[in-house]
């Protein structure tokens, strides 16, 4: 698990006095070759120029300079080299609009030369100027601009405090419980009004503190500028990407010589605010007064860093975020701040037992490997994690979430259900149909709510299942042709297949996934893509090759297949695909879009495929009725739950069985784990621990009940498992260099989303085959399309793909960019997709024999990952490219 931690980053901000610009500036260069023909050789100035700035002060600045040493080379640019130097001392700035010259009564022979020379130059440069713009002077003048101001900014990292060692930190905040000054849900758009109503605040309820407000506000704002603040504290995330600023909360820091006493103020601003770059999506601003001098530990920055501790806490902000009102904020601030000391406590205590242990010399010993010691072990973890499982509701945002997430499933299940059930209905003679699928799938949800350890997970039939149940009926027909002998080759297979699943569970095979690495996952990931896109592409084209003709011209067609001529068909089905896929594709994308606030978006984006059906099926079934498109089938004479009746096998048959049981239980041990890895992800900051023994012991067990009644079979799947998580995750969005990231704050880890989808989905069983054959086939085409183009914005392998097309300086600005040079990543690249492409060769180019063995093209992945690669990519490299997600 990556290991995160947060440093403070203090950054102070200190505005020098800004030079008013004239209305024209002159170019190095040109001034510098006017000069020369003036100035007599040898001749030395200085002088002191008067310069008014835009607050009315005036400036004393020395310039003194020897134009003959700056004259000897008047097209060289400065260098910083000592000619240079001089060079520029030599060029007094140019003044204000009302220009206030040196006093030439005061000066010396040479330096009076020099102010007249200067004075004529500029005389000349403006007339130059005036002759360019009136089209008389065909040369370009070119202007350079003299920055109006400048900023001394001053960065510097701080530990966070320990509020077990540090006493003082503690009694900061005691003394702000005490009295707290906070406020909630403030709506201002300007930091000056932010500021101000902070400070009021302040006034209103320490009325004996007798605060300057505007001695206050000048030392918050720098000058005119009032997106600057002198001094602050932000929190620094230091991840395998490299360090991410902490974009929510920021610490401001106000020293003032009449405070008496330190003031701390907290707000809670309604919608983020920007205050700049790497500080775009602020939420919470912590103001801190105190006096200009005062001993260290009661300092600005001591007492700034005491609460930016508090607030680089995940849980902390997000628990603030959720309350309703100021009282409310201020009771469960103090909460949030009585669990940190406490952690403090825990993690001082640890490390203090850690180095008391490691004194002595007795190693810790691992409990011996006994068969079902790690499934034991899942057991008893999730054990204690059940009953919250079920009822644990941290925050009113989990209802919502929760309703969100179910309806999600229930949709997100049962459409490409129903499509899986087409294809299985076309490639097993219809023994498995779409009422069987959906049978499955809500059986298998329920099991899988009750009984696994990992209850994000999502389990389905997928596109390799698909491909795999078509293989076992091919080979069926080796024994019976009319296909009569697949429900007792199909029953084999699956028990063969559910024992070998248990005996993972049991022995822990799945700590071979420490192996399997992002690159694996994204290869597999991409491969379900391309199989649904192979699907709806073979579709496309048999409707094409069947209707698409007329019999005004095809004279060579029989009278069958002059019968099925129907131009309209093909054209037809192409368009809904294409509707459903752009519909869902643009509802999907509305969650990046300005649009509504973030949850509203998210909101509206789970409903895409929901709404893509639901216009492609008015479009197909009522605007284009005269249009006959077929629908998805079912036997109707066929019992729901039938027990297989088993016939006599051959040897033959046994010992495929069990070569197909084996080949099958390694598809869906790579692929449930891989969905477990996913999940699990530590950027998902899952409180509950990983079950990965136990989740494969479980997938075993209700593949041998689905096997028995000739239903499909499932295990985890990619990409319904994360988009899972997400729905029931709370997420913060942060700016970094114009791109927008999201970073998951918290997760609610429950089964309530799994059980009612299933239980939903298990009901909707009486809707089949009406109302929803209503739908046509190209719909479901459609939605394999849609589900292959909104997965691929999870894989970072597409991503560096597109970055092959893509114009090096707009490359955006990820962290393997920055880490890994372009050929390398170009390269790593392209090897992924050779692995791609020859997992696809595998699985869609050769025969039915060879396409059983695809699944151990999958499992041979780790190896090529872990042995070859390295030999090609140095190993720093594919940590920057293949990491942690």
């Amino acid at each position: 698990m990556a290991e995160q931690y947060y440093e403070l980053k203090d950054q102070k901000t200190t505005p020098k006095s800004d030079l008013a610009v004239d209305d024209y500036t002159l170019e190095k260069t040109e001034l510098q070759g006017s000069l020369d023909p003036i100035i007599d050789s040898g001749a030395t100035s200085s002088a002191v120029i008067q310069v008014q700035s835009n607050n009315s002060t005036t400036i004393d600045t020395p310039w003194t300079g020897t134009p003959d040493s700056s004259s000897s080379d008047t097209s060289s640019t400065s260098t910083g080299d000592e000619e240079g130097d001089t060079l520029d001392n030599t060029i007094p700035p140019i003044g204000p609009r009302k220009r206030v010259l040196a006093d030439t009564t005061k000066m010396t022979p040479a330096s009076s030369r020099w102010n007249s020379a200067f004075v004529e130059v500029q005389n000349n440069l403006k007339k130059k100027r005036n002759a360019s713009f009136s089209g008389v002077v065909n040369s370009q003048v070119h202007q350079y601009h003299v920055a109006s101001k400048l900023y001394h900014t001053k960065r510097k990292l701080l530990r966070l405090k320990d509020f077990h060692l540090d006493a003082r930190a503690m009694r900061d905040v005691e003394k702000f419980l005490e009295r707290p000054v906070a406020l909630f849900k403030v709506r201002h758009t300007l930091w000056e009004d932010i500021a101000q109503e902070m400070i009021c605040r302040l006034c209103t309820d320490k009325p004996d503190a007798n605060l300057d407000v505007d001695l206050i506000m000048k030392s918050l704002i720098s000058n005119d500028a009032d997106y600057v603040i002198p001094e602050c504290i932000q929190g620094i995330t230091e991840t395998t990407k490299g360090p991410v600023t902490e974009q929510s909360f920021i610490v401001v820091i106000g020293q003032v010589n009449t405070v008496s006493e330190n003031h701390v103020a907290m707000a809670l601003l309604d919608q983020p605010f920007n205050f700049g770059k790497g500080a775009e999506e602020i939420r919470f601003i912590c103001l801190v007064l105190c006096p200009s001098r005062t001993k260290h530990t009661k300092s600005a920055v001591q007492v700034a860093r005491t609460y930016a501790t508090l607030l680089a806490d995940e849980r902390l902000r997000h628990n603030l975020l959720n309350t309703h009102s100021p009282a409310e904020f201020a009771q469960e601030f103090e909460v949030e701040c009585t669990r940190v000391h406490r952690v403090h406590q825990i993690r001082r205590r640890e490390l203090t037992s850690k180095s008391l242990k490691s004194e002595k010399s007795s190693p810790v010993q691992e409990d011996p490997w006994f068969p079902g010691r790690d499934l034991g072990r899942n057991i008893k973890n999730r054990a204690k994690h059940y009953i919250s499982d079920f009822t644990h509701f941290k925050d009113r945002k989990s209802i919502p979430k929760i309703i969100s997430s179910t309806l999600f499933l229930y949709f997100s299940l049962l459409l490409p259900g129903i499509a899986f059930g087409v294809l299985d209905y076309k490639n097993t003679g219809g023994y498995i149909d779409a009422r069987k699928v959906v049978i499955s799938q809500g059986f298998s949800s329920i099991a899988w709510a009750i009984l696994s350890g990992q209850p994000l997970v999502v389990v389905r039939t997928t596109i390799p299942m698909v491909i795999y149940t078509k293989i076992i009926y091919t080979v069926s027909l080796n024994w019976e042709e009319d296909g009569s002998f697949f429900p007792t080759f199909y029953a084999m297979v699956g028990i063969v297949n559910s024992l070998f699943l248990i005996l993972y569970g049991v022995t822990g095979a799945s700590k071979i996934m420490i192996y399997c690495s992002r690159s694996t996952e994204e290869i597999v990931g991409m491969f379900i893509s391309i199989a649904f896109l192979v699907d709806s592409c073979k579709f496309v084209k048999t409707e094409f090759d069947t209707f698409y003709c007329f019999a005004h011209v095809n004279t060579t067609l029989t009278v069958e297949e002059l019968a099925l001529c129907d131009p309209q068909k093909p054209l037809l089905a192409l368009l809904l695909i294409l509707i459903t896929v752009y519909v869902g594709v643009q509802i999907f994308n509305f969650k990046y879009s300005p649009y509504l606030n973030a949850d509203k978006r998210v909101l509206v984006a789970d409903y895409a495929l929901v709404v893509a059906v639901i216009a492609s099926t008015a479009l197909g079934s009522y605007v284009f009725k005269e249009i006959h498109l077929e629908t998805f089938k079912v036997a109707e004479d066929a019992t729901l739950f039938k027990f297989v009746e088993f016939k006599a096998p051959s040897t033959v048959a046994v010992f495929s069985s069990i070569g197909l049981g084996f080949v099958m239980s390694i598809l869906i041990f790579m692929e449930g784990n891989i969905s477990e890895s996913v999940v699990n992800n530590p950027a998902n900051k899952l409180r509950k621990g990983s079950a990965f023994h136990l989740d494969m012991f479980v997938t075993g067990l209700i593949n041998a009940v689905l096997s028995l009644f000739c239903l499909p079979w499932v295990h985890g799947s990619l990409p319904h498992s994360p988009l899972h998580v997400r729905g029931l995750a709370d997420i913060e969005e942060r700016i970094e260099n114009g791109h927008l990231k999201e970073n998951v704050v918290y997760v609610r880890e429950t089964r309530l989303t799994n059980l009612v989808s299933g239980i939903l989905i298990g009901v909707s069983v009486l809707l089949i085959p009406h109302p929803l054959n209503l739908i046509p086939i190209p719909v479901f085409y459609g939605i394999f399309v849609y589900l292959a183009i909104t997965s691929l914005e999870e894989f970072q392998m597409w991503e560096r793909f597109v970055l092959i097309f893509t114009e090096q300086t707009l490359y955006p600005p990820l962290h393997y960019v920055r880490r890994v040079p372009q050929k390398i990543i170009h390269c790593f690249t392209l090897l992924q997709l050779l692995q791609l492409g020859a997992l696809c060769l595998v699985s869609f180019g050769g025969s039915t024999y060879l396409k059983m063995f695809f699944p151990f093209v999958i499992i041979l992945l780790m190896p090529i990952r872990e042995r070859i690669l390295p030999q090609l990519i140095s190993e720093r490299h594919l940590t920057a490219l293949d990491g942690v997600h």
